[in-house]
């Protein structure tokens, strides 16, 4: 049996084409939803056109704030312990091979619940690395035990494999030359939808990194850069909700609303999201997961970290900004250089990672 654990947003979309790869063939496949942003996963099911989660640990929620994340990991540890509950309740009492993805904290409860049982896990987006613990925190350091607990590693890319040769796991790594995060961004694209913007040209601004939003100083540069943005071009502020408590517990909303040209968007489908950045001059962000959509897209895109984990755009469309007002500047003059070079080749990583899940007997 293929079980598939998500538990985020992200999780979701980049799992998406594998679940689509699996019912194209025909292959039944327990989806586990472990819960941490339940109400956006339940909308992008619908989205995706993915079927039911067969068990949700935690329906109806969205954890937002860093206490009750916490108390969250802590109640399914607990549940962990029970081998019967985790065979019964998460694995319905099969066998086989727990699909990954990612760093979170969702990753690591699936690796657990697993582990517990004695399952093969497959981590998938395996080989990513900022070598820095700290940024982004704890993504790095929940990449490092999920790789290194995991029993298949699908790779994106080249670079990600020699990651892993540096750590002595590439006997356990498969290059699939791809990431299943392209074929989401397709799947978006081609779907119709109205954005309703009241101007042609705009920026696209999200954050909502740890250390950038717990850390007052750091939120304070980015809303200033929102101000310096908005006299140059109007911008498109869409806010996670971790985000929104944080600009509340730092009392930001009077900074904000002195901003002019500046329109506020809660969490999007994510077919609205794409289609925004699609349609904007430029991207301003410190999620790995948007560089990589603007590199999909062919968007300049200023990402508000000291390092990252990706590849896709750096020195081309991407500029990493380690918070260099003179690097930040020069890509806000000049956002219409920063452009991807060479054309993208479609690749289909979903079907190769399918293709070994069915070569070695997972598909039952």
């Amino acid at each position: 049996m293929i079980h598939i654990a998500i538990g985020t947003k992200a999780q979701f979309i980049k799992m998406a084409p594998i679940m689509h790869e699996l019912k194209r063939r025909s292959v039944i496949f327990n989806l586990i939803d472990l819960g941490q942003h339940s109400l956006i996963t339940n909308n992008l099911r619908k989205e995706f056109e993915i079927k039911m989660p067969d068990i949700c640990l935690s329906a109806g929620t969205n954890i937002s704030h860093l206490f009750r994340g916490i108390m969250w990991t802590m109640q399914l540890i607990t549940k962990g312990f029970d081998t019967g509950w985790v065979n019964r309740e998460v694995f319905l009492d099969n066998k086989g091979i727990c699909l990954i993805h990612g760093d979170t904290a969702s990753t690591l409860l699936a690796l657990y619940f697993a582990k517990r049982v004695k399952l093969k896990v497959a981590h998938i987006e395996a080989g990513l690395r900022s070598y820095s613990y700290t940024e982004p925190f704890p993504e790095e350091l929940v990449r490092v035990i999920a790789m290194s607990l995991s029993d298949v590693l699908f790779v994106p890319s080249s670079w990600a494999f020699n990651n892993l040769r540096k750590m002595g796991l590439d006997k356990k790594a498969i290059l699939i030359d791809g990431n299943t995060s392209y074929e989401s961004t397709l799947y978006s694209l081609n779907k119709r939808v109205e954005l309703n913007l009241d101007f042609d040209k705009f920026s696209v601004v999200t954050i909502h990194r740890m250390e950038n939003i717990f850390v007052k100083r750091r939120l304070k540069f980015v809303i200033d850069l929102l101000a310096k943005i908005s006299n140059k071009i109007p911008v498109v502020f869409v806010q996670h909700p971790p985000t929104i408590n944080q600009i509340n517990k730092f009392r930001f909303w009077d900074d904000l609303r002195k901003i002019r040209n500046i329109r506020f968007f809660k969490i999007l489908s994510h077919a609205h999201f794409v289609h925004l950045l699609d349609k904007c001059s430029f991207i301003v962000t410190d999620g790995g997961s948007i560089q990589e959509e603007s590199y999909y897209l062919n968007k300049p895109c200023l990402l508000l970290r000291h390092c990252t984990e990706r590849r896709e755009g750096l020195g081309e469309n991407v500029i990493l900004s380690k918070f260099c007002l003179p690097e930040i500047d020069y890509f806000l003059g000049h956002y219409s250089e920063f452009r991807r070079k060479e054309p993208l080749h479609f690749n289909k990583p979903s079907a190769k990672i399918v293709d070994y899940l069915i070569e070695n007997n997972y598909a039952s």
